[in-house]
């Protein structure tokens, strides 16, 4: 199973590799930060492909809806589920945090209070790092398989589109995603990302009231 072959490497690295924000010593093999020992035990799995670029807690929020399936209560956490602490858009550095479920109440992580990879539940002091309560400081993954024909491309830009026909607002950059939400002609929609896809070109931002990333279709490809 692809979620174990991602734990295997997990356990692996306990009592072998030390903790370092530091680039390029967080790169493993010997050093990683809590986000790099994510990437690479994410890549381990086949979630992610080799090669690629390890990123922080922003850009595995940012994973979102194509390599990370949002999960919306610590209840339905499970084996295998990644939890990111912090802020979308703030949790950068020392600001955001981020493990692996081994099982609910049971994590495995990178940690600096435990220079490397710990095993850290209940009794061990779980309740010091997690809420285990769903919020905007506090929320959790489920990954799943890339869909090869939903490859995107991330730019961070920050800009402003007028609706010109009434536009759905999705929980990820794909047409069968939820809709949540709709847009009318005349609208404004301010952005802070666009995520380029095989069919479409989407403008991104976080909810003001939902405080979760969306998406909406403002431009066909080939259009």
């Amino acid at each position: 199973m692809t979620q174990e072959k991602m734990i295997d490497f997990a356990l692996s690295k306990i009592g072998r590799a030390a903790y370092s924000m530091a680039y390029p010593a967080r790169l493993g093999p010997n050093f990683y930060d809590c986000s790099s020992f994510v990437y690479y035990a994410l890549i381990a799995g086949g979630y992610l492909a080799k090669g690629t670029a390890i990123g922080n807690t922003e850009s595995l929020y940012r994973l979102n809806g194509t390599v990370l399936k949002e999960i919306y209560s610590y209840k339905e956490v499970r084996r295998g589920d990644i939890f990111i602490r912090g802020i979308e858009g703030k949790s950068a550095g020392a600001a955001g945090h981020t493990g692996i479920f081994l099982e609910k109440d049971k994590i495995i992580h990178c940690s600096y209070r435990a220079n490397g990879v710990t095993i850290t539940d209940m009794e061990r002091g779980l309740a010091y790092i997690l809420d285990r309560q769903r919020s905007n400081r506090e929320r959790y993954f489920r990954p799943q398989a890339a869909n090869k024909n939903l490859s995107q491309m991330i730019i961070d830009k920050v800009g402003m589109v007028v609706i010109r026909v009434a536009t759905n607002v999705r929980t990820a950059p794909n047409l069968s995603a939820p809709i949540v939400a709709c847009y009318y002609p005349g609208q404004i929609v301010y952005y802070d990302k666009l995520v380029e896809t095989p069919t479409h070109l989407w403008a991104s931002y976080i909810g003001s009231q939902s405080g979760q990333r969306r998406y909406l279709a403002i431009r066909e490809k080939g259009v």
